[in-house]
């Protein structure tokens, strides 16, 4: 079937129940198709419809999906990006409604797009992916699985920028250059309210350009960038925007541009008198409205004024509080409740609910909400554009009500500085000059009015007084230009220049240098504040065992269930570090890279673990004497800690917090696990047999049966009853978590709701010292078959030409040889000469469980392997062996006459994210000699690697490693060869992944 551009009105009509596209939206999809690039700003208000940018790209890449590697332009990944704490995320759900259309429709251009989006995907992988890339969690990389499936990325500023800058916060080392490498290759990058992002604007423009040095190395990145804002500012050189028709009142657009939304101005004393004119005008607005939100700019306003609506309401209207820290799943359960009274496109109903919905500056942004009134705080001129933009969306409530408060003891905001003084100011101007510009229609109303009487003239002066009010309406406000209007909006701070040198301390992830620059200051401008730290709560873990110091303890407790973004909060370090010392947490706005004054505590407080895997530690909230808290760490502290209230975050909260690693687990990863530990048997309302995992199998299989559960946990209990994986943790006393295998997405997909977060994470990486315990035992030879066949064909479908292809390629078939070393052998086959003695056929893969720590510690002491040595040292050291042989190989696949040896000996060294550009200092203090015989591939042939030693000294600094990754960086570009590196690290997780589904091969 062929696929053009005047398609895209029926596959947006099949995807979205109906609906046509804009006029403008179809015209752009033309544009970019035509050009082949994205305009530089979309320069589009409020309300036309910018999420459908999705859309758009996607069918464009559908369009592009046939052209041949080489000449395509389109990007794979798309990704919507907003400098807002992000609670509703509406890119994300267009996505998901996106991904069940191509999964399940029969609609034949529907299903054509769906067939040319696979067809740039592995065999058996989803047409689509959807990922809102959140604060960052040590190994939970769903959104990195693999480099070739196309994407759909919602974020915010900090998480997309800090991974760009090879600095991903909360990002472990070793997959900071994975992160980049994705980011910043064969993604297309919408920056959504970019005036709102000025320096984060700066620094993409910047590293486009320095960038473009590179542009000969062989590489196509296929990144490209777009600024989406009704206020764009000045010196774009290719904007798109909407034409003068499309505007139009009888347009399609018309009725939502032209909306009227009446606006009132009051002053409060203070803050305290700003949260109670905030209550009163709610309660005063619900008289006349069904839904209506009250926004605020501080989370601490939003908490009292919430509290105090529930109890003055009670039952006459549901409160609802929406900050942006609000853990994920938590989230989702609020919105579940709370999406058919506010969402877009709702029938109206005079006896609906009445709701009153609080929240912060997370609704500006990514938000599907339509309210019937809104009281808000008074902010800067864009954001009270954008919290209006909330108000009668689809302009066909043509009642919709405004009542603005400001503090007019305040001279200037944290975070809006002087803009709201002024924004006040020019309010109260237009409030006078408003009657004025509409004489002629107020004198004819108010003659009209006198010959009425009763209801309708009520209904005329409520018309005259509403047409005297200054009007939020999309265009009907007339915004001010120049000079008058930079005035009324929030700070802009510049970012530092970027230098080639930040950019070459950022690329040394391993070991990263002593001092590097803070990313913040290019996200933000130097103002930013430190990176946000993740909390998550775990019912299994004690209290005493972190003030008492147990770190081993504390990390095989949290081990058992790797923590996921799912159940993380996102805080600001300064109110994380607070809420841990017990002090009260400063109130600052619910927006990304807020500064607060640095307040020295005066206790070092409670105790948390720091997740890092196996380097997990304890830590205070700060001392100069133990470890303490530090911004974009990922910290697991006990349920007993307290700090949520109705989903969202509360430090005066004590009650004990809701463990939500199983459902995290599942949904982030498909993977049904349950701890059979009393606290969490009881937290989850089971009765269950601890000591007999059998028995609780078969218990939990009745419940599935019988219960009254939702449908995700009706099949979690199937799939653990049916399933035969355990794992003991060790404790006093040991208890046992029952696991069972991966469901399919298809599977988990069919029980979960629409707007259930659905993530396919990554259990097996490349990333740490688990990564080759796996739960079965698999041959080296199979395994270096396997990611050689991975590492090929994703390199040729991600265009890198088969020059660069068959140089991954065979990287990927050698990376593991070090595995060869007879200690390896035997710590893989958990430290046993009788097991080794049975069979020397070499493994790349253990037996044992992922989780089962002290079962690897127990395997590496008997082994003698050296803690801490590096296998993937020992390859390159057997590589840099057989040069000429490798060299041969190469050419002998037609590779090329001028191998690139350097390039191949690097991806071998990096695989597990170090030798950036160090490899980790560990003396061998009983060296062994390796060897491997008959090393095979069917495109390279067989190589036989001889004696080398254990003790190849290659951590030493006068070893080639340093020198041959700064010529290839130089060669190839910072984020291009993190690319290449990418390309081979996710085939050895996609291959690693695959062969646990097939027969143990010893």
């Amino acid at each position: 079937m062929t696929l053009s551009t005047s398609g895209f009105g029926a596959f947006h009509s099949a995807v979205h129940g109906g609906k046509q596209p804009c006029a403008w939206q179809q015209r752009l999809l033309e544009q970019i198709v035509r050009d082949k690039a994205w305009p530089q700003v979309l320069d589009l208000p409020t309300g036309a419809g910018k999420t459908t940018c999705i859309d758009i790209a996607l069918f464009a890449l559908a369009v592009d999906a046939t052209s041949e590697g080489a000449e395509r332009w389109c990007s794979r990944r798309i990704a919507m990006v907003v400098d807002r704490r992000i609670v509703v995320d509406q890119v994300a759900e267009r996505g998901r409604t996106i991904l069940r259309a191509l999964m399940t429709s029969t609609d034949g251009i529907v299903a054509e797009v769906a067939s040319r989006l696979r067809s740039l995907t592995r065999t058996g992988e989803e047409p689509l992916g959807v990922f809102t890339l959140r604060g960052g969690v040590p190994k939970d990389d769903g959104w990195a699985r693999t480099p070739d499936q196309p994407l759909v990325i919602a974020s915010t500023v900090d998480q997309v920028g800090s991974r760009m800058l090879m600095q991903g916060y909360g990002v472990s080392q070793g997959m900071k250059p994975v992160h980049a490498g994705l980011l910043a290759n064969d993604t297309l990058l919408l920056l959504d309210e970019v005036h709102l992002s000025e320096p984060f604007r700066q620094t993409l423009d910047q590293l486009a350009r320095l960038r473009a040095r590179f542009s000969g190395s062989g590489v196509k990145t296929r990144f490209s960038h777009a600024f989406l804002s009704a206020t764009p500012g000045s010196g774009a050189t290719t904007t798109f925007a909407l034409l003068d028709d499309e505007k139009q009142p009888d347009s399609p657009l018309g009725p939502r541009l032209h909306a009227s939304k009446p606006t009132r101005l009051m002053e409060a004393d203070d803050r305290t008198a700003l949260e109670t004119a905030c209550i009163e005008q709610a309660k005063g607005l619900l008289e006349r409205h069904r839904t209506i939100a009250v926004v605020v700019n501080r989370l601490a306003s939003a908490t009292v004024i919430a509290r105090q609506l529930r109890e003055m309401l009670g039952t006459d209207a549901t409160v609802t509080l929406l900050t942006g820290r609000m853990r994920p799943l938590d989230r989702d359960e609020v919105l579940r409740e709370l999406r058919p009274a506010v969402q877009t496109g709702r029938n109206r109903s005079d006896d609906s609910p009445k709701r009153v919905i609080v929240g912060t500056q997370c609704i500006e942004a990514g938000a599907d909400f339509d309210f019937d009134a809104l009281v808000t705080e008074a902010a800067s001129l864009d954001s009270l554009r954008q919290r209006f933009g909330r108000v009668d969306r689809l302009g066909k409530y043509m009642r919709a009500d405004g009542i603005i408060v400001y503090d007019k003891s305040a001279t200037d905001d944290p975070v809006y500085g002087r803009a709201i003084a002024e924004t006040v100011k020019w309010l109260k101007e237009q409030g006078k000059e408003r009657p004025k510009k509409h004489k002629d229609d107020l004198k004819r109303l108010k003659d009209k009015a006198k010959k009425l009487n009763g209801e309708a003239r009520q209904q005329v002066e409520a018309q005259i007084a509403r047409m005297a009010l200054v009007d939020f309406g999309v265009l009907v406000l007339e915004v001010p230009t120049g000079d008058g209007l930079v005035n009324l909006l929030a700070p802009k701070p510049s970012a530092p220049t970027l230098l080639p040198a930040y950019l070459d301390l950022w690329a040394q992830t391993s070991p990263p240098p002593s001092q590097l620059p803070d990313v913040s200051l290019w996200l933000h401008g130097p103002s930013a504040g430190p990176a946000d730290v993740q909390v998550i709560w775990r019912a299994d873990l004690a209290e005493e065992v972190l003030q008492c110091g147990y770190v081993e303890a504390a990390t095989n407790v949290v081990a058992a269930i790797r923590p996921s973004s799912l159940e993380a909060m996102s805080l600001p370090f300064f109110t994380a570090r607070a809420w841990l010392a017990n002090q009260p947490t400063h109130d600052l706005g619910d927006i990304e890279g807020a500064t607060p004054d640095d307040v020295e505590l005066k206790t070092a407080g409670r105790r948390a673990l720091r997740w890092r895997g196996d380097e997990s530690e304890i830590v205070c909230a700060q001392s100069d004497s133990e470890p303490s808290l530090k911004p974009g760490d990922t910290i697991v502290v006990p349920v007993s800690y307290g700090g949520i209230r109705s989903g969202c975050f509360d430090a005066t909260s004590a009650e004990p917090v809701q463990d939500r690693a199983e459902q995290a687990e599942l949904f982030a990863r498909a993977r049904p696990v349950l701890r059979l530990h009393p606290v969490i048997v009881e937290k989850l309302g089971l009765s269950l047999p601890l000591e007999d995992a059998d028995e609780a199998r078969t218990r939990l299989d009745l419940l599935a049966s019988t219960g009254d559960w939702p449908a995700w946990k009706r099949l979690w209990a199937e799939k653990l009853a049916k399933g035969r994986g355990w794992l003991v943790v060790s404790g006093e006393p040991s208890w046992t978590v029952i696991e069972a295998s991966r469901v399919s997405l298809s599977a988990l997909r069919g029980v979960l709701q629409p707007d259930e977060t659905l993530e396919n994470g990554v259990e097996l990486t490349t990333d740490g010292d688990d990564s080759f315990h796996a739960g079965r035992a698999v041959w080296l030879s199979e395994h270096s078959a396997d990611v050689e066949t991975f590492a090929r064909e994703y390199a040729m479908r991600c265009g890198l030409g088969a020059r660069l292809a068959e140089h991954v390629a065979i990287a990927a078939w050698l990376h593991d040889i070090g595995k060869a070393d007879r200690r390896f052998q035997l710590m893989l086959r958990g430290g046993s000469e009788i097991e080794f003695f049975k069979d020397e056929t070499p493994w790349a893969k253990s037996a044992m469980p992922p989780g089962a720590r002290e079962a690897h510690r127990i395997a590496q002491q008997k082994s003698g392997y050296p803690r801490g040595a590096r296998h993937e040292v020992q390859s390159l050291a057997m590589v840099q062996g057989q040069l000429q042989a490798v060299e041969r190989a190469l050419q002998k696949a037609h590779a090329t006459n001028e191998p690139d040896v350097d390039l191949v000996l690097h991806l071998v060294a990096s695989h597990h994210g170090y030798c950036r550009p160090f490899a980790p200092a560990v003396v061998d203090e009983s060296p062994v000699d390796v060897t491997l015989a008959e090393h095979t591939s069917k495109k390279f042939g067989a190589l036989d690697f001889t004696v080398t030693t254990s003790k190849n000294e290659l951590h030493r600094l006068d070893s080639p490693l340093a020198d041959r990754f700064w010529s290839l960086v130089a060669q190839y570009g910072w984020h291009e060869l993190c690319w290449l590196e990418s390309i081979l690290r996710l085939a050895d997780h996609r291959a690693s992944e695959e062969e646990q589904s097939k027969e143990v091969s010893p």
